[in-house]
């Protein structure tokens, strides 16, 4: 019998898996944010559906990547030199967003020299959403972040689980990463010869966590138009406008960072730059698309391990680390908004300014892991007050943005942490032939 050698289920998989399958679906979303506000409304839901399909398996994944390789890093004799490592290159590109960051913001000037055409625009837009923002923020949200004090104590406790369970059926990942990194210490000390059989159980999970996100990847195309037909109806333009010079500049300094990190990687990688990015191109992809950078954890350590032929454990270990604590999105977000703010305000800026901008920023960027929507700009709180500037005021352009900034930040968390892995683990060089 001859095979049929028409469009069948494999076709479709494959046809599915190409990159280029997603332009129809970005395309599709961006006319129907535009010209179909009430069709972007019915397919909200569709959006957040296929967003949290995604999460469903982040968790299972990150949890029994964490333990299984922390239990074998410590187990093995390299464990200083990977720690060492971890301290230096997650400093080292904290202060670095943060201070690309400050510098380019300085450079361009967005907050200051506006027309009087943005000034009013600004200004109309606060004093609209007045009323809102005292309704939408008094209460919890604002006593939380009047101490930066309280937020980081809080943020230090948080770490701790009262009840690991509990952290896992409400999804704290925060508390999750803490219990698993403890608990791989303690698998690590261990010297029964049965723990190796725990962390198989535990490889199991991870693979077949891994396995159900490649699933749920092949929908790409169909839930990126979902959630790019809501984000577009529900943003406008308008607001864009006026904030426009903020907008270009943030996006600008996480296009640098993308680059920077883009290179760190291919100068550890064995291969060309054209391999490099295409190698990276589901997780930029998911990044900004999902807005979520948990959600990119599999694709990440694919990209790494699968493709890029990073050391598996070590990018097992070292990415879930770099995307949940050492948020390198937010921390440039930070240290660029607070220059705009100053700028905005004619507020003048020294030395230990820069100072307090870069330290306070790299802590508030770390106190957003599991911080969302409202919650993480309010922890820009954290690098205004102490610089003396305020944060009701320009909170509501801020939040009236964030839809638009918010794909690029989710981008630098993930595409950094990408290179941060990179520049921490060993590249296994395939066998000649």
């Amino acid at each position: 019998m001859t095979k049929n050698k028409g469009f069948n289920f494999y076709s479709l998989i494959k046809v599915l898996r190409n990159p280029w399958c997603i332009v129809p679906g970005i395309l599709l979303g961006l006319y129907i944010g535009i010209f179909q506000k009430d069709t972007a409304s019915m397919l909200t839901p569709f959006g957040n559906l296929y967003l949290e399909l995604l999460k469903m398996c982040v968790l299972p994944l990150l949890f029994s990547a964490i333990t299984m390789s922390v239990g074998r890093l410590i187990g093995s004799q390299d464990a200083n030199k990977y720690v060492k490592r971890i301290l230096i290159v997650f400093s080292i590109g904290l202060i670095g967003v943060s201070i690309i960051g400050v510098i380019v913001t300085l450079l361009t000037n967005p907050g200051g020299n506006l027309d009087d055409s943005s000034l009013t625009a600004l200004g109309i837009i606060v004093n609209k959403s007045q009323l809102d923002l005292e309704v939408s923020l008094t209460g919890e949200i604002i006593e939380e972040v009047v101490e930066p004090e309280t937020n980081l104590i809080s943020f230090l406790f948080n770490l701790v689980p009262e009840n690991i369970f509990a952290s896992l059926s409400e999804g704290n990942a925060l508390e999750i990463l803490f219990f698993a990194i403890v608990f791989g210490v303690a698998m690590g000390y261990l010297k029964e010869s049965y723990k190796e059989e725990v962390f198989n159980i535990l490889e199991t999970i991870f693979k077949a966590s891994k396995k159900l996100i490649d699933w749920i990847i092949l929908f790409l195309p169909m839930g990126l138009c979902c959630l790019l037909a809501s984000q577009i109806a529900t943003t406008g333009f308008g607001i864009l406008a006026a904030m426009k010079n903020f907008v270009i500049v943030t996006i600008l300094i996480f296009f640098i960072i993308y680059v920077v990190s883009t290179l760190v990687v291919w100068q550890k990688a064995d291969c060309s730059l054209w391999k490099v990015l295409i190698s990276l191109k589901e997780p930029t992809i998911l990044a900004l698309a999902t807005r979520s950078s948990f959600t990119c954890l599999p694709s990440s350590i694919s990209a790494l391990t699968e493709l890029l032929k990073f050391d598996k454990q070590t990018v097992n270990l070292v990415i879930p680390l770099a995307i949940t604590v050492c948020r390198f999105g937010p921390v440039a977000y930070f240290a660029t908004t607070s220059v705009f703010v100053a700028q905005l305000y004619q507020h003048q800026l020294n030395l230990p300014s820069f100072v307090i901008m870069i330290i306070a920023s790299i802590l508030a960027g770390m106190a957003t892991a599991g911080a969302t929507g409202i919650l993480t700009l309010t922890l820009l709180d954290l690098v205004l007050q102490p610089l003396g500037l305020p944060l009701e005021a320009i909170l509501v352009l801020l939040i009236a943005v964030d839809p638009i900034i918010d794909p690029f930040r989710t981008l630098g968390i993930v595409h950094t942490g990408i290179a941060a892995t990179a520049a921490v683990a060993d590249y296994k060089r395939s066998p000649a032939l």
